[in-house]
């Protein structure tokens, strides 16, 4: 009887252990909405361009970030390209002026269609992110669209690594998914929901993405 006793105190003393330790350890949820529009066009055989303002609000809808974005990519040959931006952010704050400042990346990338299905991976390199100005990053990003026949709708999903080159750490994980949808000729919305997990923090990142898309 006596040991039953002792079994409950110390199940007990681990149960408030645990609990007070998972409180200190409260994970914070940040929650974001972002709004674009992005044109791309293909100026000759195998290289394209694309360029996009976006605009990014906090979760009381307040604007936090705006950027203007440019990218260009190549192909070298069949399923292989390279790429280039480069990314000027604005970043409003409430009790400072606005900071400015610039993103470069480069990036590789795999791309092939199976049936109705366009699965890619990709490699870039950005001399830093938007939740740290001060890191260099690589990024290993994996998704598959799929082509639905006879429908206006090409939903997609994946997941993106964000490692430190300094400390080879990853700093977070991202989940995604989203869909296409095709108003008519070359005119599209976009919409996605983004998860972002950071490793070495108590935190997690929920992104909302609604865009329009033009191809000429």
């Amino acid at each position: 009887m006596k040991i039953q006793i002792k079994n409950t105190y110390l199940l007990a003393f681990l149960f408030l252990l645990f609990a007070s330790s998972a409180q200190a350890q409260e994970v914070e949820n940040e929650f974001q909405t972002r709004t674009s529009f992005t044109a791309k066009t293909k100026l000759f055989k195998n290289f394209k361009l694309s360029v996009s303002p976006e605009f990014r609000f906090d979760e009381n809808l307040s604007l936090d970030k705006y950027l203007l974005e440019a990218k260009a990519s190549y192909k070298l040959f069949d399923y292989f390209s390279l790429g280039a931006g480069y990314r000027f952010y604005g970043n409003k704050r409430e009790t400072k002026s606005t900071e400015y400042y610039n993103r470069y990346s480069l990036s590789a990338k795999y791309e092939r269609s199976f049936y109705r299905f366009d699965p890619s991976i990709k490699v870039s390199y950005s001399n830093f992110s938007d939740d740290d100005s001060d890191s260099n990053l690589l990024r290993y990003k994996a998704a598959v669209k799929y082509n639905i026949k006879k429908s206006k709708f090409s939903p997609y999903a994946g997941l993106e690594a964000f490692q430190e080159t300094d400390g080879g750490d990853l700093a977070k994980m991202r989940y995604f998914l989203g869909t296409d949808y095709k108003i008519c000729k070359k005119n599209y919305i976009q919409a996605s929901y983004k998860f972002d997990y950071f490793q070495n923090e108590f935190k997690n990142k929920h992104i909302v993405s609604i865009g329009y898309k033009l191809k000429f």
